[in-house]
């Protein structure tokens, strides 16, 4: 004879409220630090405790200028006053870092990049985030040494530093002319059917990556589409294909590899191998323009299940 079971029903605030070991939300307190995901990339050195290091890659092009930014963040509550957060390079945590992890690192040097504004951002009374920018000077930059950027808060008003992203150690790494944040317009037909494109899309130049360790956590290694990346690609980059129903939808990805005549070939991502192959992409005629920092698409594919065929044409324009 099969026996029922019956579930008794519980109540959530009930348990927690007789728990003795549950947290109190009432009592957690803000902290300041910099807003940085789990690193899974640099595998190497993840895991030393408060000494982890991220990424921060530069685009090198004939401006040999390149900005990004250190983003400083609240943990828990917002805050209901505007706090000023200072920043600033911290050789004695390079140092323990480099020791820690075996002294092959080197500090980047202080005249190949300087605060653009001053080394302070300032979080506005019930906000989350603030950025603060660097100018790097990349031909002044051996991207084949094993640099590190060391920045720490030194200061938040009073406020509680983390102790765990108060430091962040930024291993500098380049990125080919093409990579950036685009604003993409234009459309895709299917039929009688017109999709709009105006997105923002962000283009990956993911090449140095592989150079510095080999791989990619979320792309196959060896690569099953292509050849193996070994080394820096120059000419090429990966973006999300066509409109938001085609590479959200179906994951869809292209590769944009761009001649010395500033012709641009579209191709399915055959470099790192990311995303869907759903659709065998066709390359139509395609430029790139180095003074507008824009690429103008034309390519189109058929969907291999119902047979209908898209003609995409867009204009990618390079905001930052």
């Amino acid at each position: 004879m099969k026996k029922l079971l019956y579930i008794l029903p519980l109540t959530l605030s009930a348990c927690l409220k007789d728990t003795s070991s549950t947290v109190n939300f009432g009592t957690v307190k803000p902290v300041i630090e910099q807003l940085n995901s789990a690193n899974y990339l640099n595998q190497t050195t993840a895991g030393q405790a408060n000494l982890y290091s991220y990424f921060m890659q530069l685009r090198v092009d004939s401006t040999y200028l390149a900005s990004d930014s250190v983003v400083v963040d609240v943990g828990g509550p917002l805050i209901g006053k505007d706090v000023t957060v200072t920043l600033g390079v911290d050789t004695g945590a390079f140092d323990a870092f480099n020791n820690a992890n075996g002294g092959g690192f080197a500090l980047l040097p202080a005249g190949t990049y300087a605060w653009t504004n001053g080394n302070t951002a300032t979080i506005k009374a019930g906000k989350g985030t603030a950025a603060c920018y660097l100018t790097f000077h990349t031909d002044q930059i051996d991207f084949t040494q094993p640099y590190i950027l060391p920045v720490s808060i030194t200061d938040a008003q009073g406020q509680t530093i983390s102790g765990n992203y108060g430091k962040t150690m930024y291993a500098i790494i380049p990125g080919n002319q093409y990579m950036g944040l685009y604003q993409s317009v234009g459309n895709r037909v299917m039929g009688e059917n017109v999709y709009i494109i105006n997105d923002l899309k962000q283009v990956y130049d993911l090449s140095a990556f592989f150079v510095v360790q080999g791989g990619y956590p979320t792309a196959p290694n060896p690569n099953p589409h292509g050849p193996y990346v070994s080394a820096l690609i120059p000419n090429a980059v990966v973006a999300n294909c066509a409109d938001q129903t085609v590479y959200l939808s179906i994951g869809e990805q292209m590769d944009l590899t761009v001649d010395p005549a500033g012709g641009v070939t579209v191709t399915n991502d055959n470099i790192y191998g990311f995303g869907k192959q759903t659709y065998k992409l066709i390359s139509g005629s395609s430029t790139w323009d180095p003074v507008k920092h824009a690429f103008t698409l034309s390519y189109g594919f058929i969907d291999p299940y119902s047979g209908d065929t898209s003609v995409v044409q867009e204009t990618m324009t390079r905001l930052r």
